[in-house]
């Protein structure tokens, strides 16, 4: 498991400047989210893990959607809030399971969900890199004695006294 992981990810680190001349070493988002999903014993080509994650990517559209300073009038959001929960839900639960149609084109639009969703926080103005951060550092605060809450469904759950990322300082 080890052997397919490191093909799968590696061991990679990037260098990274910022303006003012700091640099560091930082793990990419995506060697820690896949080795954070390890950890909370989801396995890659698992069609249920598949299913719950793409659930739980549609649920987080959805809080991205409910921010959109639409005005109360307009009812498109309130029905497209309500049939993309309906699909994550149904994903979460396992009624659906997850496929693609077509994996290659599923991954380019994936990726450009990465860069159009960095580039909504670039032109806000906001610290994404700091915000990626904390968001991780909160998910890493999830595992209690490196183990997992697993909700029913398979989605990973917040234990007792789990604080969320505090982002306000990234806006």
């Amino acid at each position: 498991s080890e052997l397919v992981r490191g093909k799968l990810y590696g061991n990679v680190e990037i260098l990274l400047t910022v303006p003012g001349g700091a640099t560091g070493l930082r793990t990419p988002n995506f060697i820690r989210t896949a080795n954070w999903l390890t950890s909370c014993g989801k396995e890659v080509g698992n069609t249920a893990h598949l299913s719950t994650q793409v659930g739980v990517h549609l649920e987080e559209l959805c809080e991205f959607i409910e921010q959109l300073d639409i005005h109360s009038s307009d009812h498109d959001k309130d029905d497209t809030l309500y049939a993309l929960r309906s699909l994550a839900d149904r994903y979460k639960s396992g009624e659906l399971q997850a496929g693609f149609l077509d994996p290659v084109k599923a991954l380019d639009a994936l990726c450009d969900t990465e860069v159009t969703g960095n580039g909504v926080a670039y032109i806000a103005g906001w610290n994404k890199l700091r915000a990626d951060q904390l968001v991780l550092q909160a998910n890493d605060a999830k595992l209690v004695n490196g183990s997992p809450v697993i909700l029913e469904g398979g989605k990973i759950g917040k234990p007792e006294g789990w604080v969320p990322a505090n982002l306000t300082d990234c806006v």
